[in-house]
């Protein structure tokens, strides 16, 4: 459903002049869904398209990487032939490196990862699209959240600003420490987000969950049933958490909502 050009924009709250899809168009090239999409600026829109297509290189490369050594399913090999294109065009800002340096012999053959160029700025990406749908839920921005107080993590990315293979002894305790927080984190009560309608998206290549606990709101995307991406909102208002409650179908979770 289109918006007209006027509204605030779903990010800033400054006036747009187009639409922002959440998650982008690209991420479901070649198959047939419908959109969620968002009034938009300029700034938080079009100038962000290339950055879209590099962060939807980057998070395909390793699954394209790992063909044929595991199995993969239906939507994300085809998800990976629509993309493949792409590769080469993403390369300065999306490449596919080594993870390890110099692996002991049963890290041998340990599947290529990504890299993302700091330009590309995958978190800020991520919380651009938490945004859009709370924009979505309830047809407006929230001015209480400060987007640049609001946590984002994930147990797939490792901070590394080089593209370049890592000592092993440097990434393990990593790994080891990321483990231990995910595990954390998804024992919370997790509760299923929306989707684009009439035609939803293949849960496979995107989906989402949202916690209610202790005052704040964390939203959980998963990408290709692979990546998983944790945003924490600090402050929203009560009109946002009581739509975001009902989007979800919950009137009262832990003390929230009326």
């Amino acid at each position: 459903m289109g918006r007209k050009k006027g509204q605030s924009c779903y990010y800033c709250g400054g006036p747009s002049v187009c639409e922002e899809h959440a998650p982008p168009r690209q991420m479901f090239k070649g198959f047939e869904c419908d959109s969620i999409t968002v009034p938009s600026c300029e700034n938080h829109n079009t100038r962000k398209s290339g950055n879209d297509q590099a962060i939807v290189s980057a998070l395909l490369l390793p699954l394209s990487n790992s063909a044929g050594r595991y199995p993969q399913e239906v939507e994300i090999e085809k998800a990976i032939e629509q993309a493949r294109p792409s590769f080469i065009r993403a390369k300065r800002t999306a490449l596919s490196v080594p993870l390890l340096q110099d692996p002991p012999p049963p890290l041998v053959g340990f599947p290529y990862v990504s890299h993302i160029a700091p330009s590309a700025n995958i978190r800020l990406w991520v919380k651009q699209l938490t945004a859009a749908l709370i924009y979505d839920a309830g047809e407006r921005s929230d001015s209480l959240v400060n987007w640049d107080e609001v946590s984002v993590w994930s147990p797939d990315l490792i901070p590394e600003d080089k593209a370049s293979p890592l000592p092993v002894e440097r990434v393990l305790p990593i790994l080891q420490e990321y483990r231990r927080r995910a595990i954390e984190l998804e024992a919370l009560s997790w509760y299923p987000g929306w989707s684009a309608h009439p035609r939803p998206y293949p849960t496979v290549i995107y989906q989402f969950h949202l916690n209610f606990e202790s005052g704040h709101v964390i939203f959980r995307h998963s990408f290709y049933r692979r990546y998983t991406w944790y945003v924490l909102i600090p402050t929203l208002d009560q009109i946002t958490l009581k739509v975001l409650l009902a989007r979800v179908g919950r009137r009262r979770v832990r003390g929230i909502g009326t």
